[in-house]
């Protein structure tokens, strides 16, 4: 599947939060949120991933915290019905219930991997742009002492009353989008069995 060195490497595909990014649909109970409190959400997040990025543990015990910190700060189950579509609504709740655990699993892995490679940058905020009812992007660059700088928005919605990070946008593209995008390919490619997806996930 695709990395997100590989995402970056798509510069300007998709610009800020246009196109995919907000035409995603939320569900009725993730509100707007104020940019204050998104803000202060995102430099919590930010402390914790530089605690585990600069931690120096092995790989497995890093990828375990990395769950953790994603189980904490994410809308995961939301994310989960979102990269699967349409397909969600014609499985049973059982079928539902096993893939967004599968998928909860292989996606806190995939970005932690992806995270451990942010050791010794500086992810400083500098800015965010509010989406109304669709929550508050929260601006910030990478900066690395020895290669160029990057982008990365962090997308904030509230659930249940909570901040929650919804998705990643690197370069201007959304990790929403790529996994949406990924994950119907792969479900194409299984026949539509959502059993076989959610085992393909559990084995990434």
């Amino acid at each position: 599947m695709r990395s997100i060195t590989n995402t970056m490497s798509r510069r300007g595909i998709l610009v800020g939060t246009g196109g995919l990014l907000i035409g995603a649909t939320l569900p009725s109970f993730a509100l707007g949120i104020m940019e204050k409190s998104a803000v202060t959400f995102i430099r919590k997040v930010v402390v914790d991933v530089h605690i585990v990025i600069n931690s120096n543990k092995p790989e497995e015990k890093m990828l375990a915290d990395f769950e953790s910190i994603f189980a904490d700060y994410s809308a995961s189950s939301l994310i989960a019905k979102t990269a699967l579509g349409a397909a969600g609504r014609k499985i049973s709740q059982n079928q539902l219930a096993a893939y967004i655990e599968a998928f909860q699993r292989y996606f806190s892995r995939k970005y932690g991997r992806q995270f451990r490679k942010f050791a010794g940058s500086e992810i400083n905020i500098v800015g965010n742009r509010d989406l109304g009812s669709k929550g508050v992007l929260v601006k910030s660059t990478v900066e690395f002492s020895s290669r160029p700088s990057y982008s990365l928005g962090w997308w904030v919605i509230e659930v249940n009353g909570q901040p929650k990070l919804f998705d990643l946008v690197i370069e201007g593209i959304s990790m929403i989008s790529s996994e949406r995008t990924e994950i119907g390919a792969l479900l194409e490619s299984l026949g539509g069995d959502i059993d076989r997806l959610t085992a393909r996930l559990e084995a990434t």
